[in-house]
């Protein structure tokens, strides 16, 4: 156990140098709670289990004066520059990067502020929680490989900030984290347990929380996800050679496999997305699998929500269309499908104007482009709602504008 607070700062390491003139010299009763948040090492570690006493000790020791604000501070300091790690050396190696960070004293007070962090929200302004959710998401962007550039990852201290942001309620701060965060980070797991525990708390109706959470592969607006070595592909996937996975707009998924050894070689594949001769020998079977496997969880992530939307005529849902924009319309997997679908918009009070979305809104079965309010209400098309005429236009508008779309919205026996 450190005995002082210099003892927990380790020479050299950036946020611990940012810090020192902060966490030293202070009162007894701070220096306690700086000392206590460094012994998270205890019993912090890939479980992401809290201790209860623990716990307790930190709540006891926030109620100091001036405790809250230097938590707050060093959640800030933390979010800055390269994070806990500062791995900004373009010589670290991505696998340095990747490799597991040794248990240190400062990672173990990091640890500690961190999940001090999430006792912050009692007495707090809603500029001050504000400011501290959204420095609680940049560090753990920085440190779950969301932001490209050299963040060292740190599954531990990712863990920490879920949690702080699940102790904190920060749902829209989690979702956001749910989306970036890839399943391929440890802690991705750990992120979604705290999601649903959240969400649960605060009473998301299920069906909220499903669409909230469909993964989105990091696939981007363009329906393009490449990889490849350092610094030419995503930032928390690399592979030996080339490859972009591409979702069309009938929701079709390829895989070009580039031959970086071979002038650049293009061969595209489908499902169930063979590599071409001689990849697996030249380039390691490992790596190659992990492409298709990449490959195969978009195709299932879309046929799950193939699957999602189809039901959704079952259930009159409303959506405001600012939200159903971010969740719907851009989300690069769902939007692919929810593009190629009618949707409604109560253009004024009990006023529904059928159409396709659109960057600006919707545009209409009958060619015109209208911009449509945050707030204006969204639903899906259903056949069971038009007049024969209706369904008549809405069938023709789709085959006019060569629209394929995830199920027949125009059948009568949906």
């Amino acid at each position: 156990m450190a005995e002082s607070v210099d003892d927990l700062l380790a020479p050299g390491n950036g946020w611990a140098d940012r810090i020192r003139d902060r966490v030293t010299h202070l009162p007894p009763e701070l220096t306690a709670l700086v000392l206590h948040l460094g012994r998270a090492g205890t019993f912090w570690d890939w479980h992401y289990r809290t201790d209860a006493a623990w716990k307790r000790q930190t709540k006891a020791l926030l109620k100091a004066a001036g405790a809250r604000e230097l938590v707050a501070e060093a959640i800030r300091t933390l979010a800055a520059g390269g994070s806990l790690h500062d791995c900004t050396d373009p010589s670290v190696t991505w696998q340095e990067l990747w490799a597991k960070s040794d248990r240190t004293p400062t990672r173990d007070l990091a640890n500690g502020f961190a999940l001090a962090a999430g006792h912050l929200a009692r007495g707090a302004s809603a500029t001050e929680l504000e400011s501290l959710v959204d420095d609680l998401v940049t560090v753990a962007r920085k440190n779950a490989f969301v932001l490209d550039g050299y963040y060292k990852r740190d599954d531990d201290l990712s863990g920490a900030v879920f949690t702080a942001l699940a102790d904190l309620s920060a749902m829209e701060a989690l979702w956001t984290l749910h989306r970036e965060v890839q399943p391929g980070a440890h802690s991705h797991r750990h992120l979604a347990k705290m999601v649903k525990k959240t969400a649960t708390r605060l009473g998301v109706p299920p069906h909220q929380l499903q669409e909230r959470t469909v993964p989105t592969h990091w696939v981007g607006e363009d329906g393009t996800l490449r990889l490849g070595w350092i610094g030419r592909g995503a930032v928390w996937l690399n592979v030996p050679y080339e490859a972009v996975i591409t979702v069309d707009d009938t929701g079709r998924v390829t895989v070009d496999w580039i031959d970086v050894d071979e002038g650049g070689t293009v061969t595209r594949t489908t499902s169930p997305f063979r590599s071409p001769t001689g990849f697996k020998t030249k380039y390691l079977p490992h790596n190659v699998d992990v492409t298709r496997r990449l490959a195969r969880k978009i195709e299932e992530t879309l046929g799950a929500e193939r699957g999602r939307l189809r039901a959704l005529l079952q259930e009159n849902r409303l959506w405001p269309h600012a939200e159903w924009a971010r969740y719907y319309r851009d989300h690069p997997l769902t939007g692919i499908l929810a593009r190629s679908l009618i949707w409604e918009y109560e253009t004024d009070e009990g006023t529904w104007t059928a159409g396709l979305p659109h960057p600006a809104g919707c545009l209409t079965l009958d060619g015109r482009t209208l911009d449509i309010a945050a707030t204006t209400h969204v639903r899906l098309w259903h056949p069971a709602r038009a007049t024969p005429a209706q369904t008549t236009t809405v069938r023709t508008f789709l085959t006019e504008h060569h629209i394929h779309q995830p199920y027949d919205q125009t059948a009568e026996a949906i």
